[in-house]
């Protein structure tokens, strides 16, 4: 019974491929796009070959019965049939791809061709399908229904994708160095360059300069800058970001190591020795640990929350005792609103920082080193001079005389080690 139950389910099968295959071939098709119809049934065949096996299957069938309903027997033009008799019959052009796949070879030299001044070695491919073809493919679909059919897009991304492979020597990637799409509606091929990001740790030796580049150019350079000079004559880039870990003031020096990517836009080299390229980097910042990075990485430098150890020179304006400076250790949850020198930048809203250890050295009585280690986010100097009240508790407030930075280091960036 349960062998009956099988050949009646195989049978049901197999004339419902039968019978949607004629439906298609009732006008003229290539194996493509009479394969990708049935594109989800079997793996390791293309669609061409789906194609010629479901053409002549109905072949078959229709030379078995001698009769040829509603077909466009132009699809039968290769084939000899023994029972049927059929005059010699022309080949037609596929009324669904207007013969698409048989020119991909000649968009894939053009492809190849527009990119060869760039240097990658990945790739995806990316189709925009005239008006004409996206109606004819939805009017079949209506007509036969989308049970078991691959898009076109689909087919042609993958089948000129395979033809690219060879010609320029680079792996189909999801993750690509560049981007080729094609415009069906006009033959035309467009090369979208990704993006190049260059993982790293930076020092900044010396005070008064930004992080990233001013728009204002008030600054002549930054941090920024000078890591991408040589990175952007290497590359013949178009543009660079930096993107941190943080960032410390202008005028303070980062000390720690600062994990960053270097983003490089519209990069035409990709290749070349990290570690040769940054010892051509000015000598006021030092940078280490230089290696392909990603844009996940990015975003994982982006939302870091580690904690930062800062040094601080702080100036008095009256004197005071070093035995005053045990008030600090009081110094354990900061509420902290958004500091007034930044305001014009920042949303003016509170935050609750914690401090997770402190150090001072008494160096005479209008002076003294303080180090603390806290949460990001908090602002050290606003620590230092409360701000006008903005900064609770403060170590002005603690220490009952007005406190000033004169000098501040970041010593210590504790993030997570790894990639």
């Amino acid at each position: 019974m349960n062998i009956e139950i099988l050949s009646i389910s195989f049978q049901s099968v197999a004339m419902n491929v039968l019978e949607k295959s004629s439906k298609v071939l009732v006008q003229p098709l290539c194996d493509h796009c009479l394969g990708r119809q049935f594109g989800q049934l079997l793996s390791g065949y293309d669609n061409a070959q789906r194609g010629q096996a479901l053409r002549s299957i109905v072949a078959m069938s229709i030379d078995k019965e001698k009769f040829t309903p509603l077909l466009d027997m132009s699809n039968f033009a290769d084939y000899k049939f023994h029972n049927l008799e059929v005059k010699k019959i022309k080949r037609k052009k596929c009324e669904i791809c207007d013969d698409l796949f048989l020119r991909l070879g000649a968009l894939a030299e053009k492809a190849a061709k527009n990119s060869k001044k760039y240097e990658f070695a990945t790739f995806l491919v990316g189709t925009k399908l005239s008006f004409d073809l996206i109606e004819k493919e939805e009017n079949l679909w209506e007509r036969v229904g989308i049970d078991y059919c691959e898009p076109l897009k689909a087919e042609v991304n993958r089948e000129v994708g395979k033809i690219l492979e060879k010609k320029l020597n680079a792996k189909f990637n999801t993750r690509p160095d560049v981007n080729i799409i094609f415009d069906l509606s006009d033959n035309s091929v467009n090369i979208e360059i990704n993006p190049l990001f260059i993982y790293g740790e930076y020092q900044k030796l010396v005070r008064g300069i930004p992080q990233t580049k001013w728009p204002s150019r008030k600054y002549r350079t930054s941090v920024e800058q000078l890591i991408a000079k040589p990175f952007m004559l290497a590359t013949r880039g178009k543009e660079h970001k930096l993107h941190g870990m943080g960032r410390e003031d202008i005028d303070a020096r980062c000390l720690a190591w600062r994990p960053f990517v270097l983003e490089i836009i519209k990069p035409m080299k990709r290749n070349f020795d990290f570690q040769k390229l940054a010892k051509k980097i000015d000598k006021r910042v030092k940078v280490r640990k230089m290696r392909s990075s990603d844009i996940a990485e990015v975003r994982k430098i982006k939302e870091s929350r580690a904690d930062k150890t800062y040094r601080a020179i702080i100036l008095c304006d009256r004197k005071i005792k070093k035995s005053d400076l045990k008030m600090l250790n009081s110094l354990k949850e900061i509420k902290q609103k958004t500091p007034q020198r930044v305001l014009h930048r920042r949303a003016d809203r509170f935050r609750h920082r914690k401090i997770k250890s402190i150090k001072y050295k008494y160096i005479n009585p209008k002076k003294f080193l303080f180090e603390v280690r806290a949460e990001a986010g908090l602002y050290i100097k606003e620590l230092i001079s409360g701000d006008d009240g903005r900064t609770q508790p403060n170590v002005s407030l603690l220490l009952g005389t007005q406190c000033t930075c004169k000098e501040l280091d970041v010593t210590g960036i504790h993030a997570k080690s790894g990639k």
